[in-house]
């Protein structure tokens, strides 16, 4: 996982954290960049984690749902957090 300001590389992490584990690790570190301004860019294994966890615990249920259910607005619920997560989670160039 990198940590990106500005464009500019400012840490690499080896393991997968939340966005607040990151923020933590950077004060902790004495690297005072606001959070709205972190980019964090991960590997393709690491995207692929993230969003299978992602689904696990956020579409598959809306998911199971739409199964159950059948309509179109359940449907529509699940594939747009399905499409939620891809963004939240792209893969690197």
């Amino acid at each position: 996982m990198f940590v990106k300001h500005n464009g500019v590389l400012v840490a690499t992490i080896g393991s997968l954290m939340s966005f607040d584990e990151v923020t933590a690790f950077l004060k902790s570190n004495e690297i005072d960049i606001p959070a709205s301004e972190l980019e964090l860019e991960y590997s393709h294994s690491e995207t692929l984690e993230l969003r299978q966890k992602a689904y696990k615990d956020e579409s598959d249920p809306l998911h199971m749902e739409w199964q159950y259910d059948q309509t179109e607005l359940s449907k529509q619920a699940w594939l747009s957090k399905v499409e939620e997560i891809k963004a939240r989670y792209p893969f690197p160039a």
